[in-house]
């Protein structure tokens, strides 16, 4: 899990789920809706909301793909403003943009909170992720 009180970009831990979407990469800047690119959760956006309150200068969320970490790709959140051709997905009040690359490895991936005896954080759930890491933090496709 992430811990909340960063504001940079961080990895976070694969759990796969079993469905997959259809491709829906964009070449410009475009607002997702259904099929979502990617889903967000309503207490993952809560979190997100609270987290923006304290950057005001930044509209959303950027999730992204990585090269790197012990098996290929790793996740980045930071809070970010929309780019040109990034995808961008509402959900909940909340904006997460996504650049046309990362959205390959993406689609699918629901983003969720979780707070519990483990800590609190986000979590990347990658229907897409085939393995991970001993420590969760990277994986493939």
């Amino acid at each position: 899990m992430i811990d909340l009180q960063r504001k940079q970009s961080i990895n976070v831990p694969v759990r796969a789920i079993d469905h997959l979407y259809e491709d829906s990469v964009m070449s410009e800047s475009t607002t997702v809706t259904a099929p979502a690119l990617v889903n967000v959760t309503e207490q993952a956006a809560e979190e997100v909301r609270k987290l923006l309150a304290e950057d005001p200068d930044k509209s959303g969320l950027r999730l992204e793909i990585r090269g790197g970490g012990c098996s290929g790709m790793s996740y980045g959140l930071s809070f970010d403003n929309a780019q040109e051709k990034d995808n961008i997905v509402e959900a909940h009040g909340v904006k997460v943009f996504i650049d046309p690359k990362s959205s390959i490895y993406l689609k699918g991936t629901t983003l969720d909170f979780q707070s519990g005896l483990e800590g609190k954080g986000f979590v990347i759930k990658n229907p897409q992720a085939k393995s991970s890491c001993g420590c969760g933090s990277s994986f493939t496709v």
